[in-house]
């Protein structure tokens, strides 16, 4: 059976998850770029950038468990909208700061936690559970080479758009809204 014809039915599921991973870890990955006009604009040093983003990682670490297991009691969608309201909340709270409190809640706890409920894990289950086993690998890879699209596309996006800006303010949320 031809691998189309196989996943036709769960095409919108797989076309979702790939935007969601595309997106979350897209941004994620280029946050990077922000570090020389945050740190400038906000007045923070590189080492309290780098903090907050050490942050973001060990709480994404701390909470998939948590994600995970809330997934298998309320299901996907709500976890998945927590976690994207969660991103929305840290990238304006990123773009608004005025110092190191808000970028270590927005760009460090506030995706952190995002990126439990709407990172590699997620997208991979949910795309793991939407297709038959024999073509299951490939939906994988498929879906995890979409999360890898997105840095490209993030990154590229940021780019442009700080140079449109006058500064790392608006910058975060502008690149979000150009890359959905």
């Amino acid at each position: 059976m031809p691998l189309l014809q196989v996943l036709r039915p769960t095409l919108p599921i797989l076309i979702g998850a790939s935007i969601m991973l595309t997106l979350s870890m897209g941004l994620r990955q280029s946050l990077g770029i922000f570090m020389q006009p945050l740190t400038h604009d906000i007045g923070i040093t590189v080492s309290h950038f780098t903090l907050a983003l050490a942050v973001q990682n060990l709480a994404w670490g701390f909470l998939q468990p948590l994600a995970g297991a809330m997934t298998v009691r309320y299901g996907f969608r709500p976890i998945m909208v927590v976690g994207a309201l969660a991103y929305i909340a840290g990238l304006v709270l990123m773009t608004t700061a005025h110092g190191l409190v808000s970028i270590m809640i927005g760009a460090g706890v506030l995706i952190g936690i995002s990126l439990a409920c709407t990172a590699n894990a997620i997208a991979m289950s949910v795309a793991a559970r939407a297709v038959p086993e024999m073509v299951r690998s490939t939906v994988l890879g498929m879906v995890s080479a979409a999360g890898s699209l997105g840095a490209l596309l993030s990154a590229r996006s940021a780019r442009s758009s700080m140079r449109g800006s006058a500064g790392a303010s608006g910058s975060p949320a502008l690149s979000s809204c150009r890359s959905a």
